[in-house]
């Protein structure tokens, strides 16, 4: 199979549409147009574009009907011609207006990822005239179509050497119109039939799922089954809507197409990558402030191994009149490009970052070290993506880089397991529980914060015996080493009797943080479900200033678990490793805020900094500006 993407590096692309008309670029096609665009964008440091065959346009096929129902389907009020595009239902003129495309793409260097079933776009749906009040997950009639599309189009486009892949379609988990979302099983059986039909037109092209963003092991299109049908799959990790309140240019939202892709990656087993991406207009940010989250995103996606990030998108489209851009505010002002042409900083940023990477003397970056498995419950709802952001950001600031797998799958080796915040009952079977002590018996260390839930053995485990707990509606002051923090649980934990290390205390003197002895390793237990809380909460992962909540998890980091070399003061610059040999290693360190940051750095003792290839280093303090990064290579002294 082709490849578009390389391990290790970080392509960076768009999404594409025609800068003057856009979604109805197919209807008014300008060969002109296009190539002025393909030419800026090349120059602008784009690699790959996505595409859009919008689906109105490229299979136009009508329904003739009676008083009683169809009679037949045809193309427009003609009927099907005797081809192999007539029989599929498929507009020969919309295919050589995409082939032409093809051929510009191919004059600039350009890749094409084709989203085949561009049923929703911007906020509206298009989906041939016949079957617009139809289920294009669940209809039959309208999935048989969807076959013969697929199966002529991919036929007929694969031979084009700018072919870099093939969607499902744009985000079409979100795009039933019909009777709601489906259930696991339909999704399953859509997304399957889809990338297999592909598979048979063009098995050489990888099959991508389009999709923006997912549940993780139930429901409709849920990351869990998906890897069984896809090759690659993708996030559109957005961060303007309403319940998520951080700054744009701070660590939440510069993390979340880095903890997407892991999190994903590491439930499907598949490559994921971020393909869309945006500030979505200038009420969130300005087009300087935008330019500094892109600069940094572009960093932390490559040092996460993202494998490529994707602009949403090419051009401004702000004075466009028809609908969606009539109707859907967002449908405006989010391109490279404004609606003159004229490029934004965002571009500079672009091409800046594709100079330094290619300058560097390795090609590729090797994988992040990662120093903790973090296990998802076997249920659990759509919220606790909040908890699992949390852990990964607390994480971050900690040193500690996360996996993620989920309970019901193999447990990954590691020398850290994070349970953070249960809530369910349900949260891990006895069988795979126990699989995960007899590790912490042999020397893993395990930590485990609850909330609301009943968890198997907990007085055992923790060495904390609870007389009772009570619900709580007020905030807790908690203390940790020197550290204040608050907290406001759902539920008080009164324990009677406490046998292990206590490592915070709530201001009533109560036992709150504990480290157990188990065999050779550790339980650290937690009655405050502190990644739940901070996942409801504004400005905690913003500045320096903010609660050192880091402290939480610093403590799970001792001489035999920890594998870093590099150790960082500040809570907003955090750094990845990334092993070359047993001697040397890479380092990326990373400023998640938006203002210069001074901090202190310190090595292992048989280990130095042996190269700066971004950035300066000052005996023991690095300066670090806002929304960039520092590359380092470390080296193992001789003995």
């Amino acid at each position: 199979m082709k490849k578009f993407f390389d391990n290790g590096k970080l392509f960076t692309g768009i999404n594409y549409w025609e800068s003057k008309n856009a979604i109805n670029m197919w209807e008014n096609f300008d060969e002109r147009i296009i190539e002025e665009d393909f030419e800026k964008l090349s120059k602008a440091g784009v690699t790959i574009l996505r595409v859009f065959p919008i689906w109105t346009v490229f299979q136009p096929i009508k329904a003739m009907r009676d008083n009683f129902g169809v009679i037949e389907y045809r193309l427009g009020e003609e009927p099907f011609p005797d081809t192999d595009a007539g029989r599929a239902g498929v507009s020969e003129e919309a295919c050589e207006k995409f082939e032409v495309m093809c051929r510009i793409a191919e004059k600039f260097n350009l890749k094409l990822i084709v989203g085949l079933i561009t049923g929703h776009m911007s906020g509206r749906y298009y989906a041939p005239p016949a079957f617009s009040d139809k289920n294009p997950i669940s209809d039959p009639t309208l999935v048989k179509w969807e076959i013969r599309f697929i199966k002529y189009f991919v036929t007929r486009m694969k031979k084009y050497p700018a072919i870099a892949g093939w969607d499902l379609g744009n985000e079409c988990c979100g795009f039933t119109p019909y009777n709601g979302f489906e259930n696991s099983d339909t999704s399953y059986v859509w997304q399957t039939v889809i990338a297999n039909t592909i598979r048979l037109a063009d098995p050489d092209h990888p099959v991508i799922s389009g999709y923006d963003s997912v549940p993780i092991a139930s429901g409709a299109f849920n990351a869990a089954e998906l890897g069984e049908s896809l090759d690659i799959n993708t996030t559109h990790p957005y961060t303007f809507c309403p319940w998520f309140k951080d700054p744009l240019i701070s660590m939440r939202p510069i993390l979340e197409g880095p903890f997407k892709c892991r999190l994903y990656s590491d439930i499907a087993n598949i490559p994921t990558f971020i393909q869309e991406v945006g500030s979505i207009g200038y009420t969130t940010c300005s087009r300087e402030s935008e330019a500094d989250f892109y600069r940094c995103l572009l960093y932390a996606a490559w040092a996460h191994d993202c494998l490529g990030v994707m602009w949403w998108c090419a051009f401004d489209q702000d004075d466009i009149e028809y609908a969606p851009y009539d109707f859907n505010n967002i449908g405006s002002e989010y391109g490279f490009f404004d609606k003159c042409g004229n490029a934004k900083p965002i571009v500079n940023e672009n091409i800046k970052f594709n100079e330094t990477v290619n300058k560097l003397p390795f090609k590729e970056l090797p994988p992040a070290i990662t120093d903790a498995v973090c296990i998802i419950p076997k249920i659990c709802g759509d919220e606790y993506v909040n908890t699992l952001r949390s852990a990964y950001c607390l994480a971050k600031q900690a040193g500690i880089d996360l996996k993620f797998a989920h309970a019901d799958s193999p447990l990954p080796e590691s020398d850290i397991y994070l349970m953070p915040s249960i809530d369910t009952t349900r949260a891990i079977t006895r069988h795979r529980f126990v699989e995960l002590l007899e590790r912490v018996k042999e020397g893993a260390t395990l930590y485990l914060s609850i909330g609301s839930a009943q968890f198997r053995w907990f007085d055992k485990l923790s060495g904390m015996d609870i007389a009772y707990r009570e619900g709580s509606d007020v905030s807790e002051t908690i203390f940790i080493n020197d550290t204040k923090l608050t907290v406001k649980p759902d539920f008080k934990y009164i324990p009677e009797n406490v046998s292990s290390k206590i490592i915070a205390k709530s201001d009533d003197g109560r036992a709150v943080y504990v480290r157990n002895n188990y065999g050779k390793g550790y339980i650290y237990a937690s009655t405050m479900p502190v990644e739940k809380f901070l996942g409801k909460q504004n400005c905690v992962f913003n500045s320096e200033s903010a609660q050192n909540f880091s402290q939480w998890y610093k403590c799970l980091k001792n001489e035999k678990n920890d594998k870093r070399v590099l150790n960082i003061t500040a809570d907003m610059v955090c750094a990845t490793e990334h092993i070359i040999d047993d001697t040397s290693r890479y380092a990326v360190i990373i400023n998640y805020s938006k203002v210069d940051i001074t901090t202190e750095i310190s090595v292992k003792s048989d280990w130095k900094i042996t190269h700066v290839y971004k950035g300066k280093t000052e005996k023991n303090k690095i300066t670090v500006p806002a929304c960039d990064a520092m590359i380092l290579e470390l080296g193992k002294t001789a003995e």
